[in-house]
């Protein structure tokens, strides 16, 4: 089984848990009728997430007469493990109506002192034993409607429709021969997806699965799965588990960036 659908099969467990909370209610209609538990009594949520994932993935560009060579982050490039953050934001415009948004931070940076192997990036042919420095800067972005269709004491469970979109300014530079080659790589997605909150007193579990293969324009992909304590109805810290795989394409340029780990934070509702 491959770890995307490794990803699909918990993503299906974890969201399913506030149906099955309902459930345990009495049913949807019932626990509508009683209401969402007070922690989603929110207008306003606000939540900081700080993110140590792996990077793996691939890379190329053309030229204006040549396809360029794929380029792995990791054995070509050597880009470095480094921790990041996610900032998200919710307005709940009534229950289970809300418009969301996130950010997250990509910075990334590579020295390979003896390059592996000798390939094309752009205009620039990059040889093998000389130096080269890459940075990958830029940002996730995501936007979503969610529209919760199961809701009440127990949790709820819904649907989104939305955006995604990376954008990354990516450089190579070869010293030796002063080689360099610099582009903005910015592609927004289409998504659709399932998201979900099951409660249990103070505690909270959450599942998110949302993605959609665009043709020709590439395809994104994301999973993320967590818990919450709530230290109150308006204060929460959580920690969980995030992939992210995104391949935008714009002609014979493209990005693979696959990123997992562990993330935690705090979540705050006004």
């Amino acid at each position: 089984m491959t770890r995307r659908n490794v990803a699909f099969a918990a993503a299906a467990i974890v969201v399913a848990l506030p149906a099955g909370a309902l459930a345990q209610l009495g049913g949807s209609a019932r626990a509508s009728r009683e209401g969402l538990p007070s922690q989603e009594h929110y207008r306003l949520r606000l939540e900081y997430r700080e993110w140590r994932p792996d990077l793996t993935g691939n890379m190329l560009k053309a030229s204006r007469d040549a396809d360029g060579t794929v380029v792995d982050l990791n054995d070509d490039l050597a880009l470095e493990k480094d921790r990041t953050f996610q900032a998200r934001a919710e307005i709940q415009f009534k229950p289970g109506q809300k418009l969301r948004g996130s950010y997250t931070r990509l910075n990334y940076h590579g020295d390979v002192a003896a390059a592996p192997h000798t390939f094309k990036f752009g205009e620039s042919l990059f040889v093998t034993g000389n130096r080269v420095v890459t940075t990958m800067k830029g940002a996730y972005y995501s936007a979503d409607v969610e529209f919760d269709f199961v809701k009440g004491p127990g949790g709820f469970l819904g649907g989104i429709v939305g955006a995604r979109m990376l954008d990354v300014d990516r450089t190579l530079v070869s010293p030796a021969d002063e080689k360099r080659e610099a582009d903005t790589l910015r592609q927004p997605q289409p998504v659709i997806g399932v998201v979900g909150r099951g409660y249990a007193g103070r505690f909270s579990v959450e599942g998110e699965i949302a993605g959609l293969s665009f043709g020709g324009r590439g395809s994104v992909f994301e999973f993320d799965a967590g818990g919450r304590f709530h230290l109150s109805d308006r204060l929460a810290v959580q920690a969980g588990y995030r992939v992210l795989s995104a391949k935008p394409k714009d002609g014979a340029d493209a990005v693979e960036f696959r990123m997992g780990g562990w993330h935690f934070g705090l979540e705050l509702s006004l």
